[in-house]
């Protein structure tokens, strides 16, 4: 057996070198693959005992406010018994989890990970899509003629492409992971046009759908018909066959058949997808076809650095966020792509091919950065008009990749070259690289700008450079050829580890949504009830790894749902899909009792609610150290929500980790300690700030009341002065049916007035416009109804006793004195059935966006159960088609080894010697 190469050895362990450094530790369970430092150091409850001081990638904040809470939530249910976690209602109007693909979580590459602990499975995942991505380009270049080493390049240089690394954790990459499998599996139909051949397709088609991002599934999918029939017509170019149907008709036909069942077998996810889109207003993405990037942007296809990162306190000047605009390709593997198209392909089974990477990876490159009429054409293809087209990047990164395997193929043949275009590329490619390195420097805003980013723009150069010597070198025909190709995978993986140690999350374990007093607070007082964040509390999604219900969230949510919430507050939703109160004095709106909100959460370093009193005593001519003298105020007895100060010297840097300095509030009535408050020094305070002090029931004090604010730690904390020392305002209760009833690590305030969650409705009153306003004027007992006449009110109230709150199923005692309304304030969506003792009823349309069930006199049982379309029988049809696919597939392989012929025997030295004779 022929020892391999330096260069094809180092091509191989290229990706393992990778995903030892950056991911190992992950697979232990030693680091966190996630972004724990971003959500322990930015969002309440978290912040306010974090030791975080750096934040390595301030830019993902959707995968922990959404998508990670998400799959902690169906691994938790899995592993609690359910077999089957169809929708998640713990944020906003509720979605499917398990139900349909946007998730991501039935995708093979995620329940791979169900073995492992929720402190490594991100770690895991990112290795199972490296595995499939590696594995896609080693297979789809050996069908191409290339060798397994240029596949391995390839598959590391699309691992790390900048779409698969800038969203790692998002489902969008165990997505876009299978792309090089579907192109591998459409050039077996196109090669060899057996039903062997067209076996893995549905597979793959399958995974593809269940990755959890249909938009960049759909680019691929346009792409591999267009790479399918190309590489159809310049197959039978080169090599015709006789019978037209053999020649142009099977491909097409097995081609079709193994995309087909493949749909079949997720058709369970599917359904219920597309029904939801079809009540989903998409309307705010009709146009992002003409979003384009600032050319500018293009600088990062070589040094992905080039325009700024995402470290706490880094500068940025791109143009975009840079998960949206990184298009990373790699220094190195551009000189590569140049050596693909100037040197001779590797053969006839290459036709085609390296035209098609060009092409399709250019193409991507325009409609990311040029647009016009070429995005607005493109736009016209059915599934094309909703998502910005410059997610292509996602497909164009396994283009440019798989040009560049070409490229270590075409440098290895090259020895002895002495044709001009190729000794042009070698030098023009390594100067075309420098004069990028030259624009990122200039676009610098200031010298220190670019100081953040030189180390970064000067190595991605050397690695291209390095790929140019060893080309060089190779086609001059000196020594040691063998042992300079190995340099070429070397300073790829060189690259790959400098941009991935940018970008990729390696943090503590400890801080993956570390319980906190407010999460113990809300599990032992919300019951069936939800809580409402202010000002990110929670992070909207983020609750519900704590197993709290909350009306903030990050997801997408039915039109009517919408309105209730723009009711409550008209600037709920940052972005489409990304909503929680802008304030807290919303907490007061009367909609928010129909929604079933108890409590009410934010950060300490958002006012309380209330009245300041003593505003306007402060004597800015002096100050006082809070470490050395306390700062006092007198008053009267009265309900107590928080205290102020004024900071005289704004504070600089603060550092978390060494027990920064704690302002603790002591409230008395007499001698004895009546309420305390405190709350941590953090960087940049300045001007007012407030401590949040549970205090309402000091209006029943018996005397004066006596307010001592002091400071322990360093830094020191010096406030303005006011008549008799340091000034301190008190913030007092207003009667807005609101009550502070927690401020260890969050103000918590209860909405007294909240209705439960489940409740009865004893009559009705119609409402056809203005419903959402409506709902603050109507009683508890009224539900609003499109047409309330359809239903049957007797005015009598019920007694309601929730046996089962789960987010599938819903099981409720009502004992009614009369008719009337079952009303449960989830959102009314599809899939949902009824039904009161066991017969199915209609979910109705109540409140203007939830649900409501008729209930009849007397004692039952009513269910609300998720079914979403198609459950009932589908998932059997999926199970069948690949059983059966997979039986067929095993069999058609014993029967083509049966039927394969002997390998001769090679003959021995006498048979030799006795045949010359």
């Amino acid at each position: 057996m022929r020892r391999p190469d330096p260069g094809t050895l180092l091509a191989w362990l290229a990706p393992v070198v990778l995903l030892v450094v950056m991911v190992g530790p992950s697979l232990l369970g030693l680091r966190l693959f996630a972004a724990g430092d971003l959500i322990d150091s930015s969002q309440a409850p978290w912040i306010e005992t974090t030791t975080v001081e750096e934040v390595r990638n301030v830019c993902v904040s959707d995968t922990v406010d959404s998508v990670i809470p998400s799959s902690l939530e169906f691994r938790q249910r899995i592993a609690g018994g359910d077999p089957a976690p169809l929708w998640d209602d713990g944020a906003s109007a509720g979605a499917m989890l398990g139900a349909a693909p946007p998730q991501g979580v039935a995708s093979p590459l995620f329940l791979a990970t169900l073995p492992f602990s929720d402190a490594s499975f991100t770690g895991w995942l990112k290795l199972f899509e490296v595995v499939a991505a590696v594995a896609g380009t080693v297979l789809w270049a050996r069908r191409l003629g290339l060798s397994t080493a240029a596949g391995a390049v390839g598959g590391l240089l699309f691992a790390t492409s900048g779409f698969m690394v800038m969203w790692t954790n998002w489902p969008q990459t165990r997505t876009a992971a299978i792309f090089p499998l579907l192109f591998w599996a459409l050039e077996r139909i196109v090669q060899d046009r057996t039903l062997r051949s067209a076996l893995p397709l549905p597979f793959v088609v399958a995974a593809l759908a269940l990755g959890g991002f249909p938009a960049v599934a759909v680019h691929a999918v346009y792409l591999g018909i267009v790479y399918a029939v190309l590489r159809l017509v310049l197959v039978n170019r080169a090599d015709p066959e006789p019978g037209a149907w053999r020649r142009w008709g099977k491909a097409p036909l097995l081609a079709a058949g193994g995309a087909a069942l493949g749909g079949l077998m997720v058709a369970f996810q599917l359904l219920p997808w597309l029904e939801q889109l079809g009540a989903t207003d998409l309307g705010y993405r009709e146009n992002m076809w003409a979003f384009t990037f600032g050319i500018r942007e293009l600088l990062t296809a070589a040094f992905p650095q080039a325009l700024g990162t995402c470290a706490t306190d880094a500068v940025r000047w791109g143009s975009v966020i840079p998960v949206e605009g990184v298009s990373f390709i790699g220094a190195g593997a551009l000189v590569l792509c140049v050596a693909a198209l100037v040197l001779p392909r590797a053969g006839e089974r290459m036709a085609g091919a390296r035209t098609f990477w060009l092409v399709a990876g250019l193409l991507t490159l325009a409609v990311t950065f040029l647009g016009g009429r070429l995005n607005q054409t493109i736009a016209m293809l059915p599934l094309m008009d909703n998502s910005p087209m410059h997610r292509m990047r996602a497909i164009g990164g396994l283009m440019f990749a798989m040009l560049a395997a070409a490229g270590v193929d075409a440098i290895r043949r090259s020895a002895g070259t002495r044709r001009v275009l190729p000794w042009l590329g070698v030098v023009a490619a390594p100067l075309a690289l420098a004069g990028a390195a030259w624009a990122a420097r200039r676009l610098a805003p200031e010298p220190a700008a670019w100081a953040q980013v030189r180390t970064s723009v000067l190595l991605g150069l050397a690695a291209g450079v390095v790929v140019a010597l060893a080309w060089a070198w190779v086609m001059s025909g000196l020594r040691g050829r063998g042992v300079v190709v190995a340099l070429i995978p070397l300073a790829l993986v060189g690259e790959a580890l400098l941009f991935t140690s940018a970008f990729w999350p390696r943090t503590d374990p400890e801080l993956l949504f570390r319980e906190t007093g407010t999460d113990r607070f809300l599990q032992e007082n919300l019951g069936h009830e939800r809580m409402v964040g202010a000002g990110y509390a929670y992070w909207n999604g983020a609750n519900k790894v704590a197993g709290v219900r909350s009306l903030s969230g990050h997801t997408f949510v039915p039109a009517e749902w919408r309105e209730l919430l723009e009711e409550v507050d008209e600037g709920m939703f940052l972005t489409p899909t990304n909503h929680t109160l802008s304030n807290l004095p919303a907490l007061t709106h009367l909609v928010l009792d129909r929604l079933a909100v108890r409590y009410g959460v934010a950060d300490l370093a958002v006012a309380p609610v209330g009245d300041l009193q003593g505003d306007g005593e402060q004597d800015a001519s002096r100050s006082v150290v809070l470490q050395e003298t306390a700062a006092r105020r007198e008053l009267a007895p009265v309900g107590l929500r928080g205290v102020a100060v004024e900071i005289a010297e704004p504070i600089g840097d603060v550092a978390e980790s060494q027990d920064p300095t704690t302002i603790t509030v002591e409230v008395r009535d007499g001698a004895e300690v009546v309420a305390t408050a405190e709350r941590r020094v953090r960087d940049g305070f300045a001007d007012l700030v407030t401590i949040p002090v549970d205090g309402e029931h000091l209006a029943a004090a018996t005397g004066p009341l006596t307010i001592e604010v002091r400071a322990e730690g360093e830094p020191q904390v010096s406030v303005v002065a006011g008549p008799d020392g340091g000034w301190v305002g008190a913030i007092t209760a207003p009667d807005d049916g609101l009550d502070l009833v927690l401020t260890d690590g969050a103000q918590v305030y209860e909405r007294t007035t909240a209705l439960p969650r489940f409740r009865w409705a004893q009559d009705a009153q119609s409402c056809e416009e203005a419903c959402a306003a409506l709902l603050a004027t109507l009683p508890p007992e009224v539900a609003l109804l499109p047409d309330a006449d359809e239903v049957d009110f007797a005015g009598l109230p019920a007694t309601v006793d929730v046996e089962t709150d789960s987010d599938d199923l819903k099981r409720v005692r009502v004992d009614a004195e009369g008719a009337g309304m079952l009303v449960v304030a989830d959102s009314f969506q599809d899939g949902w059935q009824a039904y009161v003792d066991g017969e199915p009823v209609d979910v109705l349309r109540a409140d203007h966006a939830l649900q409501g069930v008729p209930v009849p006199a007397g004692e039952h049982v009513v269910e609300l159960s998720y079914e979403p379309v198609g459950w009932s029988v589908l998932p059997w049809v999926a199970l069948a088609t690949g059983t059966g696919l997979a039986t067929l597939w095993v069999l058609v392989a014993l029967r083509a080894r049966r039927d394969r012929p002997a390998r001769p025997v090679s003959p021995g030295p006498a048979e030799d010697d006795s045949a010359q004779a």
